[in-house]
């Protein structure tokens, strides 16, 4: 199937331009629709493309998908040093929000999807938004954990950032982060279907995290593939990546 892309700009609600791409089938029709949510320190294009290459992929089965760089990242307004938690929330929701909104996506079947810390965000947020569907990957809950003790010995030793392969990660975004609840509390309440994707060599997300995900809902499945690491990082961890996600729309439209 043919496509389209559109570069596309919307205002968060404290008025910063949130920017980012979004990927059509070609067709005058409102389409089922993926809002995806990139990592920490990361971009709508996510690890060599993976999300380009997903969204890409999303539209030739006839589905449309939103990615847009989070305050702070990419080309969105804002530093990195200035991004924070209770930002990427607000951010994700606004986000949801306008997708759909759009005459080219059909509300009724929008899916929230996140990799790493954007799965984390989705996760939290999905009781409040009930979007069609949730899609983890490798979500990161365990960067909770301990987060308010790593920014302390970060701050006693006379700084308020990390040097964060030249960004500035300032120990406020952690101690944002450590104000909220649990991860696995945060999550409870969302009730659609959810896939739970991790590949089995990830050194950053481990089994348990995405198992204690999966066991938070009435219709979850836990997904393992086979290398990649983190990012997905081979063609085949993606391929099979890609693979389950579509598998996993085309279950629930």
């Amino acid at each position: 199937m043919s496509m389209k892309t559109l570069q596309v700009s919307m205002e968060n609600r404290v008025g910063c331009t949130l920017r980012g791409i979004v990927t059509l089938p070609e067709t005058n029709e409102p389409v089922p629709f993926v809002l995806n949510l990139h990592g920490f320190a990361g971009s709508a294009s996510g690890y060599k493309y993976l999300h380009t290459h997903m969204a890409r992929m999303l539209a030739d089965h006839g589905v449309g998908c939103a990615r847009f760089d989070f305050y702070g990242c990419g080309e969105s307004d804002g530093e990195f040093s200035d991004m924070t938690f209770d930002g990427l929330h607000s951010d994700a929701a606004d986000l949801y929000a306008w997708v759909r909104a759009q005459p080219y996506v059909d509300s009724r079947r929008v899916f929230l999807s996140g990799q790493s810390m954007g799965g984390y965000v989705a996760a939290s947020i999905a009781p409040r938004l009930r979007p069609h569907g949730l899609i983890l990957m490798c979500p990161g809950a365990g960067m909770w954990y301990g987060c308010a003790r790593r920014a302390d010995r970060v701050t006693q030793s006379g700084k308020d950032y990390a040097d964060l392969e030249g960004l500035v990660y300032k120990m406020a975004f952690n101690y944002n982060m450590a104000a909220h609840p649990d991860p696995f509390e945060e999550a409870k309440g969302y009730n659609g279907p959810v896939l739970v994707i991790r590949a089995d060599d990830d050194k950053l997300v481990d089994d348990e995290s995405c198992k204690r995900y999966a066991g938070l809902y009435q219709a979850a499945e836990f997904v393992r593939v086979s290398g990649g690491g983190h990012n997905f990082a081979t063609i085949p961890s993606r391929t099979a990546c890609e693979q389950a996600i579509w598998k996993f729309i085309q279950d629930n439209l």
